[in-house]
């Protein structure tokens, strides 16, 4: 299931993050990159589709500061109904993430965003290494027919949006998982709901 070309696809990164009482600092980067992030194939929308604030979240399946901020997103989307949120998947830290990485792509390419953000907190709401086959089975509990996710997974177009997305993950200088950007700054490490919430009122303002 796990192409090893796909373990090429760029430097590894350490999931980091850091508790609410030491959030991570602004670091400011080129906009032209921003706009690069929000025109990914593999750029998944979620939240409102019309919203007046973006918020870009990259992430990895095995990292357990991208797992706190999984379990936010209903809170948040529930406080912030126009915030518009995209997903980036980041697959950073070894081969298992590349492969629930390749089949949760490849997911969102045969059934969407929304039914995507079903599986995305379904694997996240799972203990231990997320991989290949866990997401395949999370996957199929879904509804997904699996030779047919398996085919799509393994394309050659899945790698391209994977290629994609650490190229330009690594353009905005992103070093670790979770990352946000919003606007012309980018954060590395967890935010708080409530570090979310007042950087959208900033964006707002």
């Amino acid at each position: 299931m796990i192409d090893r070309r796909a373990l090429l696809l760029g430097p590894l990164a350490a999931c980091t993050g850091t508790p609410a009482l030491a959030q991570p600092e602004a670091l400011r980067v080129p906009i032209e990159i921003v706009e690069e992030a929000l025109e990914l194939e593999a750029a998944i929308r979620v939240g409102n589709p019309r919203g007046d604030v973006t918020l870009i979240e990259f992430f990895d399946y095995n990292c357990p500061w991208c797992k706190r901020s999984a379990a936010d997103l209903p809170g948040l989307f529930a406080a912030e109904p126009d915030l518009a949120y995209v997903l980036v998947n980041f697959a950073v830290l070894g081969a298992p993430s590349v492969g629930a990485t390749k089949v949760a792509l490849g997911f969102f390419d045969l059934y969407g965003p929304q039914r995507y953000l079903l599986l995305h907190q379904r694997l996240f709401a799972l203990r231990g290494v997320i991989d290949a086959p866990r997401a395949l089975k999370e996957a199929a509990e879904l509804g997904a027919g699996s030779g047919r996710l398996i085919a799509t997974a393994d394309s050659r177009k899945i790698i391209d949006w994977m290629t994609e997305a650490l190229r330009v993950g690594n353009s905005l200088g992103l070093a670790a998982t979770p990352s946000f950007v919003i606007g012309p700054e980018a954060y590395q490490g967890y935010l708080s709901l409530a570090r979310k919430r007042a950087l959208i009122a900033k964006a707002r303002a």
